[in-house]
């Protein structure tokens, strides 16, 4: 006799419906970019070249040649800081659906080094450009 319990397919089914009665709509690409970009707080590590060999590690993305990581929050709240703002009005527009933000945020761009077989780090402050839908960020462009 199975053993009885919950269903995976039931509880999968029940939050996607409790999701759309909640009226929030779910964007994978904006999932894809909080994965991918967001490190908010800053993952502690002892130097940025340790820090971009965890996080990619971590992140599943060793095969990147580049890649930034934005340590501000993302969601809409109180604070100017916050990514999501850069697409619902504290942005310019720069181009179809794409907008660099006003302010400068906390980055860290982590880059292959083919000599080491490892990440170097670099930790700054800039603006940044990225592609929005929906209100939510779903492609990081650039940093200015």
């Amino acid at each position: 006799m199975a053993a009885r319990g919950p269903r995976p397919a039931i509880l999968l089914l029940l939050a996607a419906c409790l999701a759309l009665a909640s009226g929030d709509l779910w964007n994978p690409l904006h999932d894809l970019f909080r994965k991918n970009h967001l490190d908010n707080p800053k993952t502690v590590a002892t130097n940025d070249n340790a820090y971009c060999n965890k996080m990619m590690w971590d992140r599943v993305m060793y095969w990147k040649f580049s890649n930034t990581f934005i340590h501000e929050s993302v969601g809409l709240g109180p604070s100017s800081d916050n990514i999501n703002t850069v697409c619902t009005g504290d942005g310019t527009a720069v181009g179809p659906n794409t907008q660099e933000s006003k302010n400068p945020f906390k980055i860290t761009v982590c880059t292959f080094n083919p000599w080491s077989l490892s990440y170097t780090g670099v930790s700054s402050t800039a603006k940044i450009v990225i592609l929005c839908l929906d209100g939510q960020a779903v492609l990081f462009v650039k940093s200015v």
